[in-house]
């Protein structure tokens, strides 16, 4: 019944998504957590934290509405190029559901900062593939990775999930290597104006060059409840992949193709895992469109959906008691 009702998308849908999402976020509104403390050269990050880091409350209330546009826009890209099922709003609410896995992701930080520039990205990906003339597409693709790097550094190596997107669309003559690599430098060069402008270049290059060096610099301990909702969250999310990897699915050449460029971002999570460093709490949430894709597309075309939908209240359930409950005793 759950995920009948949530294979239409009417307002309905997405007011009783909003209202899931909250029961998640109440605790973070009640007793807000704090920003995450800036690492490394981000600029823009630090600028938003300087700004916000005082007012937790707000903060989180900033990133629930940035999650639930997130969720519309991922959404929406799915139904358009046909990833997932036309006109359904069960992607959506498993993208709330997922980025409100752990306490410490109740706010804004930067991982779920640049989700909404991944969302841009992707977009103009996708469109590219039916529009390889368009060299802006790539450009801007290229642009968004780098303000995504003032955000979170390791999202610079999302670059390469670019190159990637031209091997997989067998698309991608020269010009368009050379447009993706303009757009990423663009930005770049604007900021180490400013920079040089104020005598600060040597020092930023250094600090940007000490924060790659500090490969598999991990916290020492992760807090157990970590550990039990990730563990859980992998299990289904395994689930979903073997099936969705193993079953036959009815799709043109181009939606595997587009499916194809959205399974490489786990790879890409994976990869700038080693250089996540204090924000590795958050950065597993770079996953979460993937996953969203895959288990959207698995449960909606379950036959029996009730076992799967007990699951996913179970599921729900420890989210939402691990959230309330951490931020009873950890947060007072």
């Amino acid at each position: 019944m759950i995920i009948r009702f949530f294979k239409s998308s009417f307002f309905i849908q997405y007011f009783f998504i909003a209202l899931i999402g909250f029961s998640l976020w109440t605790g973070a509104f009640l007793t807000p957590v704090f920003m995450p403390v800036p690492e490394g050269p981000v600029p823009l990050y630090g600028f938003i934290y300087g700004v916000l880091h005082d007012f937790p409350r707000l903060a989180s209330l900033l990133a629930f509405i940035l999650i639930l546009f997130e969720a519309y826009g991922f959404t929406q890209i799915f139904s358009r190029h046909e990833i997932v099922q036309k006109n359904a709003s069960l992607p959506a609410l498993i993208f709330v559901v997922l980025m409100s896995l752990l306490p410490e992701m109740l706010t804004l930080n930067p991982v779920n900062l640049v989700l909404g520039l991944m969302i841009i990205i992707v977009h103009h990906l996708l469109i590219y593939y039916n529009k390889p003339d368009h060299l802006d597409r790539i450009f801007a693709a290229g642009f968004f990775t780098s303000i995504g790097g003032f955000i979170y550094v390791p999202f610079l190596i999302w670059f390469l999930f670019i190159i990637i997107s031209f091997l997989v669309f067998r698309a991608g003559s020269w010009r368009a290597w050379l447009a993706s690599f303009i757009g990423l430098i663009t930005p770049y060069l604007y900021l180490f104006t400013w920079y040089f402008w104020w005598d600060e270049l040597l020092v930023k290059i250094r600090a940007f060059l000490d924060f790659f060096g500090n490969l598999l610099v991990f916290p020492t301990t992760l807090p157990i409840y970590f550990w039990i909702t990730t563990g859980f969250t992998a299990l289904i999310g395994i689930w979903g992949f073997i099936r969705y990897q193993t079953r036959p699915h009815e799709k043109t050449v181009e939606v595997r193709a587009k499916t194809s460029i959205l399974l490489w971002t786990l790879v890409f999570t994976a990869i700038s895992y080693l250089f996540a460093g204090a924000m590795i709490l958050y950065h597993i949430l770079l996953a979460i469109p993937a996953l969203t894709m895959i288990l959207s597309v698995e449960l909606s075309e379950l036959k029996k959906t009730r076992p799967a939908e007990v699951i996913l209240t179970f599921y729900y359930l420890i989210i939402l008691a691990n959230n309330l409950l951490i931020h009873h005793f950890f947060y007072p």
